[in-house]
């Protein structure tokens, strides 16, 4: 096969993520308004010598011609853009043009302006989303939440997600309550689509951890649009987002947060009475992230010295059994003083974490 001769962008230079044929200025002034709030460039043309971008806008004065020419050149979806109030004849200009989508505007405006924050970000796979929550009070979920993050750290960008207001805020939890940076206060209301940068200005633990966490101040939880909206974002700037999930408010939050979760692992002490309690807690965690969508409920017991066999109480909950973790004499004293968890190499839940991230797929 002869080697494509046109001239491609440098890795490291995506490029324009949209173009747009039409003479239309009105139109025009519409779609630029849309995409200069998403941050994606947009060609005004398709060069002949030029790779197409992945997202080709065309009004309805768009010739046939160059809307296939900008096909062969690499345009991934093609989508027919108008101005309300259209006639019949727009809608048939969508099938003469082949496009895959219709948007008319103001109405399809958000719809839009998805589709261009997509096209500004690329097409690199979208980041994976981990949940925990725990199987019943004082399970120990937060504790794990930060373990993770910090070890899946190592390897890319994590962002660790408050999302349970009745835990006392992770931010306490890791040490980092007065460090400066966004919070759920400071994003309250939001939704729809954030610009995946925002969530670069949240607090940051370290390089490569940042740390959404809750406001006392405002007395700020997150609900299931804001909550939702920040993991779509949180996906296309993170290689991975640990969320620290409200056990009892999982109703509230919506099947869409659960079902973002690629996995979700559930904490509880390794006891007769917290595995019974833990039931409940799964069978909510399944029906609302859904049959479809592959996520992997797992559950992490805490050796609390009952004497209770680990593989029992995983049948009972019904969820496999990911890791039991030893008691840690150190960590309640260094979680008091706001040190975060315990540093020493042989800490149980540190070790759990750096074997979790260390199997995770590779992004």
């Amino acid at each position: 096969m002869p080697a494509d001769p046109r001239p491609r962008r440098p890795a490291e230079d995506p490029g324009p993520g949209a173009a747009l044929l039409t003479d239309d200025d009105a139109l025009a002034a519409a779609v630029l308004r849309l995409a200069g709030a998403a941050g994606c460039a947009v060609l005004r043309e398709v060069p002949p010598a030029l790779e197409a971008p992945p997202l080709l806008l065309v009004g309805a004065d768009a010739g046939a011609a160059a809307v296939a020419a900008a096909r062969e050149r690499g345009a991934g979806e093609v989508v027919l853009v108008g101005c309300a109030p259209v006639g019949p004849q727009w809608w048939r200009r969508a099938a003469e043009l082949d496009a895959d989508h219709a948007a008319l505007l103001p109405e399809a405006e958000p719809w839009l302006l998805d589709r261009l924050l997509d096209a500004a970000g690329g097409r690199r796979p979208a980041g994976r989303v981990v949940g925990v929550v725990g199987g019943c009070g004082g399970g120990g979920a937060s504790v794990l939440a930060a373990a993770l993050a910090e070890a899946a750290a190592t390897t890319g960008d994590v962002l660790l997600l408050d999302a349970d207001p009745g835990a006392g805020g992770l931010d306490l939890l890791v040490g980092a309550d007065q460090l400066p940076g966004l919070r759920w206060g400071d994003l309250a209301g939001v939704s729809g689509r954030l610009r995946p940068d925002v969530l670069r200005s949240t607090v940051r633990l370290g390089e490569g951890l940042h740390l959404l966490a809750g406001d006392r101040r405002a007395g700020a939880a997150p609900g299931g649009q804001a909550l939702g909206a920040v993991l779509r974002a949180a996906r296309d700037t993170f290689a991975t987002t640990v969320v620290d999930l409200p056990r009892g408010r999982l109703e509230q939050l919506g099947a869409g947060v659960l079902g973002a979760c690629e996995e979700v692992l559930v904490v509880a002490p390794a006891t007769t009475r917290a595995a019974a309690a833990a039931c409940g807690t799964v069978d909510e965690v399944r029906r609302l992230a859904g049959t479809g969508t592959g996520a992997a409920v797992r559950l992490v017991l805490r050796d609390v010295g009952s004497g209770a066999d680990p593989g029992v109480l995983a049948d009972v909950v019904g969820a496999p059994l990911s890791a039991v973790l030893r008691p840690e004499r150190d960590l309640e004293p260094c979680l008091e003083r706001g040190e975060g968890l315990p540093a020493g190499r042989r800490s149980a839940v540190r070790g759990f974490a750096t074997r979790w991230a260390a199997t995770a797929p590779a992004r």
